[in-house]
């Protein structure tokens, strides 16, 4: 298979990985550099036969998906169970179980076998298995099933962002949060969940720019834990 398809240059590589420290603030390990370029490989070799994550992944792994993904490991509190929904071909869940610390722990959900067997293969080639499970069902299932259970719930191309609230709120604890990568259409779509009846269940929504290519934002929904959930 060709080079330029299954990895980046260890250019590319030096200048994410410093870019992620300086989001960060401190310095990734040996551990946590090779398993994200394993994951890299992984998911570029997946993508050829599942389209995983469509034909952009070539371009903008590293410099749009993976570092988009980095922000939100600071709203992690020290012990926070995450659910990521739809989480695909891993991003941003995987990328963020990779730099996580244990007891936090990242819930990655799909329904979709295939991408549910991929983000099981990626775990267990890289022993993540003491802070990740693949939850293969629809976040509806999910949210009758595990009522309450979250810390935090994060997405990214979900859908609209009260499709995503709506999804999220019966999974998230009274304290929770769900946290939504968006584009720089946000405004529109925060516009949007204000005239959902979903939108009565959070409160003001927190915008969080996230610092890299491509004018992405976090927008960050507080439950509103006043309500009866």
């Amino acid at each position: 298979m060709d080079q330029a398809v299954t990895d980046f240059s260890p250019e590319a590589w030096s200048d994410c990985f410093a870019r992620m420290e300086q989001i960060l603030g401190w310095s990734l390990s040996v551990r946590q550099r090779a398993d994200l370029q394993q994951f890299s490989r992984l998911l570029l070799q997946a993508n050829r036969q599942f389209n995983l994550m469509g034909p952009s992944i070539t371009t903008d792994l590293l410099d749009r998906h993976f570092l988009d993904a980095v922000p939100l490991l600071a709203h992690f509190s020290a012990s926070a169970c995450v659910a990521d929904l739809g989480s695909g071909g891993g991003v941003p869940g995987l990328v963020l179980a990779i730099l996580c610390r244990p007891p936090q722990t990242i819930h990655l959900v799909e329904s979709i076998q295939k991408k549910a067997r991929f983000l099981e293969t990626v775990v267990e080639q890289l022993a993540l298995g003491d802070r990740v499970r693949v939850l293969a069902m629809r976040a509806e299932q999910l949210g009758a099933q595990e009522k309450k259970a979250y810390d935090l719930v994060i997405s990214r191309a979900l859908g609209s962002l009260a499709y995503g609230a709506e999804l999220a709120h019966p999974l998230l604890r009274p304290t929770g949060a769900y946290l939504a990568l968006k584009g720089r259409n946000h405004a529109e779509d925060v516009a949007g969940l204000r005239l959902s009846p979903v939108g009565r269940l959070f409160q003001t929504p927190q915008i969080q720019p996230v610092a890299v290519a491509g004018g992405g934002v976090i927008v960050r929904l507080n439950k509103g834990h006043w309500l009866v959930a």
